[in-house]
């Protein structure tokens, strides 16, 4: 128990090393892997310092360009922080577009996915803060020159499911 804060802070260096200076990845994907399970264990209701980690060191792993090599231990990290407390929400899917690829397709189908699996452990009062900008966003990738058919697919999927949500919710 002593030695947690000082792991917590060699952790959020490596990433803050990690996104602002190196992007060199090895390692990353196993330490996301074993925060999994801590964030799975994490007691409720989530400490500040817990909620901090999430906005300046998980939220921002989405910007290197080789996200994909530890994607999928980040997108499950997220969620898990949103399943524990479900006003993450709004902070996490604004952080996802604050990051949100403008030309990279293959990049913005993998958020489209973490995207689904967030929205899914989201309550209305989140989606509804968070709403307008995410169609906004949306849209955008939709009326996008770099679409492929298939993310076109992908795209109109979510549209549909997001609007059918809100309106399931408004009645």
């Amino acid at each position: 128990m002593v030695h947690r804060p000082f792991i917590r802070k060699a952790i959020n260096n490596i990433f803050y090393r990690f996104i602002f200076e190196t992007e060199k990845h090895n390692g990353i994907a196993e330490l996301l892997e074993i925060l999994g399970s801590i964030i799975n264990g994490f007691a409720l209701p989530l400490k500040e310092e817990h909620k901090l980690f999430l906005l300046r060191a998980l939220i921002p792993l989405h910007k290197p360009k080789c996200v994909a090599m530890y994607h999928q231990q980040l997108s499950y990290c997220i969620t898990q922080f949103v399943e524990k407390d479900c006003k993450l929400a709004d902070t996490v899917i604004r952080g996802l577009l604050k990051y949100w690829p403008i030309t990279n397709s293959s990049k913005e189908v993998m958020f489209l996915g973490e995207l689904e699996e967030v929205l899914e452990a989201t309550q209305l009062a989140e989606f509804q803060r968070c709403m307008v900008p995410l169609f906004r966003q949306i849209a955008s990738s939709m009326n996008s020159s770099h679409f492929q058919s298939i993310y076109a697919l992908h795209c109109l999927k979510y549209m549909i499911l997001l609007t059918c949500r809100s309106s399931v919710y408004q009645h």
